[in-house]
């Protein structure tokens, strides 16, 4: 990684499989090193966003469901057997679930993000890019450093690292971490803090350099961590509006509150489940490297098993709708909740030849399996996760009782090859292909209603006889064609097409619980709703299309200009969505979706001592085709709204700022002969953004810029840093929306304004704090 920010030529990544200068790449990619990613205060994967301006998260009420966005797309999904459009990778291994990545950053070396499809190279979970973490190598000579962070609102960060020689062909490397954040909202009820988080990081690598042309390197990591997020705080509702429908009752704004005041800031809540998600995840990769002749032969195995317990409060309130509360008959006591568990295992092996560097024709080619099997047991029930009493729904809506637990299997072989040949002295062409094999398959019981789908395995049926498949293979062809010229040895311009590939998906959720029957005329009418959606999977695969064009320059050996201009056509997009009203969720297939902008990069050395580093976005990401979208809760026919559905066409893609910003810099100061101080700047900003797919408009997040300052005194072996996160104050939402179990009617009891009852999560830096920061080596 490069000694100053200007100078990318010592900046190496890996998106072609092989460690290369990051300005020879015919493609756009942002990276920051270890000291970089520390100056930005990047210290937990949800920091990358305020980095990387391509980059956005979409946060839902735990962990599993979070969706991974880059250039506006990513895949949001309740199901087990949804692939991700972004592939996290770490140490050459893919993480199988997308809530892997959700956790702290703990002794990283460098980060980098591949934007645009990368198929052809990373597999079918990266329609949308690639975000590849490298962990922290041994050194060859012994030592040791320690880390201590405190802030101003209750968060503390503490890590410590060994390593050096076991003998000289023999180096290790052990890290641990640990972390306590309370959160930033405040549960009146249970008196607890929420949307925060805890836990520990272990890991441990050890090299062996066998002999001169063979190096094998063993890596384990053990993490833990407890998650209370995220629940959300009421921002507005409308004078009158009554809580739930549920037994007839309809409860008064001054119960559900419990002394609460709506309003812009408000960041109270009153609920009788605190948020959770519990996840443990334990680790193991082996990666030999054997060169011979500029040739190097690679082997990397990985093995992960992660499980995550997840509960939530249904209602989010501490309304009681037993006995002692609206004594709804049947109901027990206390209120409704959801959730249980995930178990994922995977392993994936990949073996891969690359040629020298230097060689006119380059290539890379490799074989690749992975299989995954995950589980989920899940319940909507009562606080316990039990059923509601003698009830079959659960409050404050006429929600069903569920109680299911689903199986699947993914198993995905490939055939993949990339290589770079050099037409001319300044002229190349670059060409890869991917060929890959997917076999998935199912089984979900239903624990309430007694009914399995996928029992016996490959079943052919549902329970009522309709026509099901729960056992399905996909080949697919996905690939690339790039162009780069070199009018000088600074200067390089490409242009490219890439062809990605996601596999098809089953919608592995409560609606398959849902044993009302069909009543609308068609060939489903009076078939059990649960047995309609196991009919009509799996949902399709998902493709893209994209063309790129860009260039990248070192202009007077002291500034970076690089610039990429690309359109993306996304083909069968998986998306989930949610229609409020009726509470089911919904993976969907969007026909079509496209998105398509600019992503730019300026670092430069303005002084011996100050460096600057700036990237931006335009993103213009938005649904071509979605006529029969679900209508956002409250949503009528003047607002777009026919017979439950609407039309998304040219509506924008949730979560995606059409602008985008970051800008990092640092000035250098020599104090003493062995000390020196360091100042720096950050500042995020991006555009507003809808939140909501279906385009809520109480979903909107307004314009916002972060700004943060510091100071870091150090020398060789100590430091002292302290930093103002969000300077200004700025407060923002990293989700925003109305709240559907409330009686909110179009226009009241008369012609009127729409009534409301909005809820929204504050990001994590969406107030000032303060964190000073202690780092010993030695």
């Amino acid at each position: 990684m490069p000694a100053t920010a200007a100078d990318p030529a010592d900046i190496l990544v890996t998106a072609n499989k092989r460690p290369e200068r990051k300005q020879d790449v015919p493609m756009s990619v942002w990276a920051l090193s270890a000291q970089q990613l520390e100056r930005a205060q990047v210290r937990d994967f949800d920091d990358l966003v305020r980095a990387e301006p391509s980059l956005t998260i979409t946060k839902t009420t735990q962990p599993g469901n979070n969706s991974i966005n880059i250039r506006g797309v990513g895949t949001y999904a309740f199901s087990i057997a949804t692939r991700s459009s972004v592939s996290v990778i770490v140490d050459d291994v893919p993480q199988a679930f997308q809530a892997q990545a959700f956790r702290e950053l703990a002794d990283v070396s460098a980060i980098e993000v591949l934007r645009g499809p990368q198929s052809t190279l990373f597999g079918t979970s990266a329609t949308a890019g690639v975000i590849a973490i490298t962990t922290a190598s041994p050194t060859t000579t012994l030592s040791a450093g320690s880390r201590l962070g405190l802030t101003t609102d209750a968060e503390w960060r503490a890590s410590a690292f060994v390593s050096g020689p076991l003998a000289p062909d023999l180096l290790f490397r052990i890290s641990v971490s640990g972390n306590d954040y309370r959160g930033n909202l405040y549960n009146v009820y249970t008196r607890h803090w929420v949307n925060g988080q805890s836990g520990v990081d272990g890991r441990a690598k050890l090299v062996w350099n066998a002999s001169d042309t063979l190096t094998i390197t063993a890596a384990a990591h053990h993490d833990r961590s407890h998650s209370s997020c995220c629940t959300a705080a009421f921002q507005a509702l409308s004078p009158g509006v009554r809580f739930g429908t549920f037994g007839g009752v309809r409860v008064p704004q001054s119960a559900i509150l419990n002394g609460i005041t709506p309003g812009a800031d408000n960041r109270r809540i009153s609920a009788d489940i605190d948020p959770q998600g519990d996840a443990t995840e334990n680790g193991a990769s082996l990666k030999a490297e054997w060169t011979r002749a500029g040739y190097t032969l690679t082997a990397i195995s990985g093995l992960a098993d992660y499980r995550l317990d997840d509960l939530q409060d249904t209602d989010g309130t501490a309304f009681d709708w037993g006995p002692d509360g609206a004594n709804v008959a049947g109901a027990i006591a206390g209120g409704s909740a959801n959730g249980g568990w995930f178990k994922v295992r995977a392993t994936t092996q990949e073996l891969r030849l690359t040629s020298p560097g230097t060689a006119r024709f380059r290539f890379v080619a490799g074989l690749f399996h992975g299989q995954t099997r995950a589980q989920r047991s899940f319940v909507r029930g009562s606080n316990s996760l039990g059923q509601y009493g003698s009830l079959t729904s659960v409050p404050p809506t006429t929600s069903a009782y569920s109680s299911y637990v689903a199986q699947a299997l993914d198993t995905n072989y490939a055939l993949f090859a990339n290589s770079t040949f050099d037409l001319a002295k300044r002229f190349a062409i670059v060409a890869g292909l991917r060929l890959n094999r997917d076999t998935i398959s199912y089984r979900l019981t239903d624990r309430f209603a007694g009914v399995s789908y996928g029992v016996p395995g490959c079943s052919t049926a549902t329970p009522s006889g309709l026509r099901v498949s729960t056992c399905n293979t996909f080949d697919a062809l996905s690939g690339r064609l790039a162009l780069e010229y070199r009018p000088s040895p600074a200067v390089m311009i490409f242009a490219g097409y890439d062809r990605g590939y996601k596999g098809a998906a089953y919608d592995l959720t409560s609606t398959y619980t849902t044993r009302t029957l069909v009543t609308q005329p068609g060939p489903y009418k009076g078939y059990p709703i649960a047995d309609v959606v196991a009919a009509r999977q799996p949902v399709r695969p998902e493709t893209v299309d994209a063309l790129q064009f860009g260039w990248k320059s070192r202009i007077f050996d002291r500034l970076i200009w690089n610039v990429t201009l690309y359109t993306e056509t996304f083909h069968d997009f998986q998306a989930q969505s949610r229609d409020e009203l009726t509470r089911q969720n919904i993976l969907n297939s969007i026909a079509r979706v496209t998105t398509k902008g600019a992503e730019m990069e300026f670092a430069a050395d303005l002084a011996p001592a100050f460096t600057l580093q700036a990237w931006g976005t335009y993103n213009d990401a938005r649904i071509r085709i979605f006529p029969d979208a679900p209508c956002f809760s409250n949503q009528t026919a003047a607002l777009g709204c026919i017979a439950g559905q609407q039309d998304l066409a040219g509506k924008r893609l949730p979560n995606a700022p059409r602008w985008k910003f970051s800008l990092s810099a640092t000035h250098d100061e020599r104090i003493a002969d062995d000390l020196a101080l360091t100042l720096i700047a950050n500042w995020v900003w991006q555009s507003p953004i809808v939140e909501s797919l279906l385009q809520d408009p109480n979903s909107v997040q307004p314009a916002y810029g972060l700004l943060g300052l510091g100071i870091d005194l150090h020398n060789a072996r100590k430091s002292l840093r302290i930093y103002c996160s969000n300077l200004l104050d700025q407060s923002y939402a990293l989700n925003r929306g109305r709240d559907g179990n409330w009686n909110i009617n179009p226009y009241g009891a008369a012609a009127g304004p729409l009534s409301d009852a909005t809820k929204w999560t504050p990001g994590r830096d969406s107030s000032r704090y303060v964190r000073a920061e202690f780092a010993l080596r030695f």
